[in-house]
């Protein structure tokens, strides 16, 4: 998909210029540009949307609503449609601003799934065929069919021979390209290690939006709302690790920034269903093994869907990530009551993406997820059966990168490989999430130049 912006020009325009002659910003789709603005022929179809979302919210006449209201009915549409629609753009919809601008197809599709499960298109058509004014058109179109299909036939062979395959002239000059150069999105970190607070700086300019809003990470859960088109706000990070930042218009990426929050030495933090607890250095024993106190195991068995997450990431990663190896042993002895795949997730941090791979028993290896140019690799859709190993037993694991290729061997077996589109940056260390106590009894990383034995207890102050 390639991002693009469209603005509608002077010679388009019909009337005193308002915020839909501003620029828009929305995703080249083959099948649709669903970020554009959507001309609603008809009205009525689009009232009956808000009178069903009304209902469905159940707080009276969005006329009648407070702004406590519009942000309860955001945080509901996002809870069920995972997309966020700010107040400011709530209140528009609703007539409630003093700007008039049409939705955007893909503010309709939330407001559709929302209301009914379906999208946009879908609920039109529907609504459509339910009226009963629409009864007899229907009939009309069964005998005007063929008629319909003819003057069509016409009409599409005389513009193709007026202006080309390629669109006409007048078309293209209605389009302008702006560069993205003109949004502003900086990030700075407050603190160093974790818990760190991360200011955020933005400025979209001009640019007419549905939907604004500041993603903190890969993970599409982690969404700041925005209200204004620019400003500052923070948040803070409770883990450590790589995340990629994104400034998103109405779904659209416009902004990335690369954000590296190091640990000091070897951490872990109890991970939970519903919260976490940072684990006290007593907790880890790195003694030729790097392990966990046993009675660690009463800790995770307290809690529902407990996991333990051990990392060590340095302040200055200084391994090259374009080519390097990485060999370690590990095993999980003992795995949690309510662990059924018992698995393990290593993730090598580097200061620009990660590699990340999962390991579990035979039978779970559907649902192993591995994370690569910034994709989930799903056990789903790939092959990933090599991963499925006796997990209380050592496994030795190796990890090359050579030009541009990423090679995993399992007990001194090739078993995986994966074309790499860009290298992870410098590499900081590694990330082990595992359904229970894990151990680990070897871990180095080395490129051409720098070798790195991460348990050695001189890199670690915490021993």
């Amino acid at each position: 998909m390639n991002l693009s912006f469209h603005k509608i020009a002077p010679s388009e325009r019909k009337h005193k210029a308002n915020r839909c002659s501003k620029l828009f910003i929305f995703v080249h789709d083959k099948e649709n540009q669903k970020n554009r603005p959507v001309i609603i022929n008809d009205p009525i179809t689009y009232k009956a949307l808000l009178k069903k979302i009304e209902k469905v919210f159940n707080r009276g006449s969005g006329e009648n609503w407070t702004n406590l209201d519009f942000n309860r009915l955001s945080d509901r549409i996002f809870h069920k449609t995972g997309e966020r629609l700010s107040i400011t753009t709530l209140k528009r919809i609703w007539g409630r601003t003093n700007t008039k601008t049409r939705p955007s197809l893909t503010t309709l599709n939330i407001l559709s799934a929302f209301a009914e499960d379906k999208d946009w298109r879908e609920f039109e058509r529907e609504y459509r065929q339910s009226r009963p004014e629409n009864a007899k058109k229907n009939r009309i179109r069964v005998f005007t069919k063929k008629r319909i299909l003819l003057v069509a036939t016409i009409v599409v062979t005389v513009f193709l021979l007026l202006y080309g395959f390629s669109g006409s002239e007048g078309d293209a000059e209605s389009l302008h390209y702006a560069p993205t150069d003109r949004i502003v999105f900086e990030v700075q970190k407050i603190a160093s290690g974790y818990p760190n607070t991360v200011k955020f700086e933005y400025d979209v300019g001009d640019i007419s939006f549905d939907s604004l809003f500041i993603q903190q990470s890969w993970d599409r859960t982690k969404r700041i709302p925005l209200e204004k088109r620019n400003g500052l706000v923070t948040t803070t990070y409770y883990y450590p690790g790589y995340f990629l930042a994104r400034l998103v218009v109405d779904n659209a990426i416009v902004r990335e920034q690369e954000l590296y929050i190091p640990t000091k030495g070897w951490q872990g933090i109890a991970i939970n269903d519903s919260d976490f607890s940072y684990l006290k250095p007593g907790h880890i024993v790195l003694d030729n093994t790097l392990t966990f106190k046993p009675n660690t195991i009463e800790l995770l068995n307290n809690e529902k869907g407990a996991e333990l997450f051990l990392a060590n990431l340095v302040e200055r990663p200084f391994i090259n990530g374009s080519d390097f190896s990485l060999e370690t042993d590990f095993r999980m002895p003992i795995a949690t009551e309510s662990s059924i795949c018992r698995n393990i997730r290593m993730t090598i941090t580097g200061s620009k993406e990660v590699l990340s791979f999962q390991f579990g028993i035979p039978g779970c290896v559907g649902d192993l997820m591995f994370y690569i140019n910034k994709e989930m690799v799903s056990g789903r859709k790939n092959d990933l059966s090599a991963f499925g190993i006796e997990t209380d037993k050592w496994t030795n694991c190796k990890v090359r990168v050579r030009d541009n290729r990423v090679t995993v061997f399992l007990n001194g077996q090739s078993v995986y490989k994966h074309l790499l589109r860009s290298d992870i940056g410098k590499i900081g260390g590694v990330q082990w999430i595992f359904q229970g106590i894990g151990e680990i009894q070897k871990l180095r990383i080395s490129d051409s130049e720098e070798r790195f034995d991460m348990l050695d207890k001189r890199f670690n102050i915490n021993f």
